[in-house]
């Protein structure tokens, strides 16, 4: 890949930001309506970095394509689109009233609603943090699949392991090199059985999946890296 799949992490983390601000805004109006409107839009930008990053991936755009027609029908995702649209393009919100409401404590809270205008008539019935807790969640599980599927693209954990540099016709020394480890640099860990020098290699130069907090949170799933220790 050209780009670095840290574009795609960095946006999900953003849009995550922005919608666990809006369940800390409680009665300030003014800041649910700024923090959804840069959720909606930071939302919906996760599915451009993704194809921006992962489209030359073989299989991806096929891949994606099932789940574009999913998107397209899928309630919320429309509505978060025509809203991105209706903030970015005209300036407008449908983030236009709340309600007071004590919770199982007896604490007051607020929960906040769309309101239809004329350029986004149709819009959910639920609270706005309910609407952009479940459409980021849906995104987020895209965001998954893809690692799942592409993981010996998408994590460098996955990456480096003997099985995919087979794949790609190339050795242990090749990984090594496109680390940037001076030439001959592999050769002093010739002692070592294979698997013990690819696992010593994910040990020392890997990062794995950056998003595994927010897949457990939301999800309740992660994405396994190859070692089990």
């Amino acid at each position: 890949m050209t780009r670095s799949i840290s574009i795609v992490e960095y946006k999900v983390k953003q849009a995550r930001f922005f919608l666990e601000q809006i369940a800390q805004c409680d009665h300030n109006f003014f800041a649910v309506q700024c923090f959804t409107d840069a959720f909606a839009s930071t939302c919906r930008s996760i599915t451009f970095s993704m194809q921006a990053v992962i489209g030359e991936v073989d299989g991806f755009k096929e891949w994606y394509a099932d789940r574009v027609e999913l998107l397209k029908s899928d309630r919320l995702s429309k509505f978060f689109n025509a809203y991105r649209a209706a903030s970015i393009h005209i300036g407008d919100t449908v983030v236009r009233g709340g309600a007071d409401f004590l919770d199982q404590h007896g604490r007051c809270k607020t929960k906040y609603f769309f309101a239809s205008i004329p350029d986004l008539p149709s819009v959910p019935s639920e609270d706005v943090l309910s609407a952009s807790t479940t459409y980021f969640t849906s995104i987020l599980n895209l965001v998954y699949e893809a690692f799942a599927t592409f993981r010996h693209r998408l994590d460098d954990r996955w990456y480096y392991t003997e099985e995919n540099f087979r794949r790609m016709g190339k050795s242990f020394e090749d990984a090594v090199t496109e680390l940037g480890f001076p030439q001959g640099w592999a050769a002093r860990t010739s002692q070592f059985p294979e698997a013990e020098k690819w696992r010593t290699l994910r040990r020392s130069q890997t990062m794995g999946c950056q998003l595994n907090d927010a897949f457990h949170s939301y999800l309740g799933k992660i994405i396994t890296g190859p070692d089990k220790d």
